[in-house]
């Protein structure tokens, strides 16, 4: 009875495991995105309909809509307005880029204890999604993030902005890093998305 239940349970596991493999989503081999100033920029389309695109692969990310914007960046009086009335609300399903996944992944491995989840800030560290909406420039991004900041140059009082140049997990990332924050800021990727560990593969040249 003990080997049965064994086997029912090896058996399961391995259905999740091939149900959850054959589920991650790939994303679309796409050069690392500029806009026309140079700056990075990033890659988010959004579609209608079924998950799966296709050729069966699904799709990785998920963004809910209330009122035509994210679901995150709507206020209290319209997300009322939207938990009232389901035909407010819609789901739709895309993907990123990979530089702009790769920024995602960087963030949240360096940048998050301090500057919140989904660069939301924190009392520690200030919103990166609302210094960027409110105009911080990727070469301002680029700078603070390599050479730190402290209070003189505009850092929290209390708190100092350490300097990353040397740090070769965030260095080599910064323009990935600015892809995300920007496309929260601009509300392409809600919050409290967890994108699945996706396959590497080459960018396009």
């Amino acid at each position: 009875m003990i080997l049965n239940k064994f086997n029912i349970t090896l058996a399961s596991v391995f259905m999740v495991l091939s149900f959850s493999a054959k589920a991650i989503p790939t994303p679309e081999a796409i050069e690392p995105q500029y806009d026309d100033e140079g700056n990075p920029n990033y890659h988010i389309a959004y579609g209608k309909g079924d998950r799966l695109k296709a050729d069966g692969t699904p799709l990785n990310l998920i963004q809910i809509e209330c009122q035509g914007k994210a679901v995150d960046m709507v206020s209290e009086a319209e997300l009322d307005k939207c938990r009232g009335d389901d035909s407010l609300v819609e789901m739709k399903y895309g993907w990123m880029d990979f530089a702009t996944y790769k920024g995602w992944r960087s963030y949240h491995a360096e940048c998050h204890v301090c500057h919140g989840p989904d660069a939301m800030g924190s009392t520690y560290a200030p919103s990166l999604m609302e210094s960027i909406n409110n105009g911080l420039s990727f070469d301002d991004f680029f700078n603070v993030i390599m050479n730190g900041r402290g209070e003189a140059e505009g850092a929290q009082k209390g708190n100092v902005m350490p300097a990353f140049g040397a740090n070769t997990n965030v260095a080599p990332h910064v323009e990935d890093m600015y892809r995300y924050v920007k496309a929260r800021a601009d509300g392409k990727i809600r919050r409290g998305v967890r994108l699945p560990k996706l396959p590497k593969f080459k960018e396009v040249e």
